[in-house]
């Protein structure tokens, strides 16, 4: 009886040798770059939650300042003009802060659409039914201030412990021309490194902002 010849194949699986060293080196390549692969990509998405938290955070901060001149009367929304910043990131956004105004950035303080220098509401009075300032700091966040920061440390609280500022720009004037006077106001969340994240524009007219039975403006 003939006995099976065995092919080289056969050989090769019933050997008992290993693995040679090119291609224990190989193995080791392929899997080295497998691994590096998995890594970036756990890497890549980290980075994207991460920033996507920024921004859903700035976009709530810019919301929370607006919602402050939404709860306000039209005459007392405005800025501390006084104490806006003069240099930093502040000013160098110019799409909400145009060169060479006075103000700086060309922010108002409180005003009346008829009667601008009459206003009954004040930034700057440190107490008192007009005052701006004490009005509306139960919540920890004055209105007036054109530059705030939002951190750990300060109050509130940054929701995520990361630190952010909140700068507000109020421009008072016709926003088309032949129109009546109006208050636009525009919030830029940015983080410690003068990023935007997020922005907000809103325009008060004077006839939505009023308290009831207020005099037509």
């Amino acid at each position: 009886m003939a006995l099976p010849i065995r092919t080289d194949v056969e050989g090769r699986l019933r050997s008992e040798q290993g693995f040679g060293l090119i291609e224990l080196v190989l193995a080791m390549v392929i899997l080295q770059i497998a691994l590096l692969a998995l890594v970036g990509a756990f890497s890549s998405g980290a980075w994207a939650l991460g920033r996507a938290d920024k921004l859903n955070t700035a976009a709530i901060l810019a919301d929370q300042q607006m919602e402050l001149y939404r709860a306000m009367p039209y005459n007392a929304i405005g800025l501390d003009t006084a104490g806006a910043p003069t240099s930093g990131m502040y000013v160098a956004d110019t799409s909400v802060c145009p060169a060479g105004q006075t103000p700086v950035c060309g922010n108002t303080g409180p005003v009346d659409n008829n009667s601008p220098s009459t206003s009954p509401w004040s930034c700057t009075a440190p107490s008192g039914s007009s005052s701006v300032s004490t009005y509306f700091s139960a919540n920890g966040i004055n209105p007036c201030l054109a530059h705030r920061q939002v951190s750990s440390s300060t109050t509130p609280v940054s929701p995520d412990g990361r630190t952010y500022y909140v700068d507000t720009y109020i421009a008072f004037g016709a926003p088309v021309s032949g129109a009546r006077n109006a208050k636009t106001v525009s919030v830029v969340v940015r983080d410690s490194n003068g990023s935007e994240l997020a922005k907000e524009v809103t325009t008060f007219d004077c006839s939505t902002g009023n308290y009831a039975y207020a005099a037509p403006c």
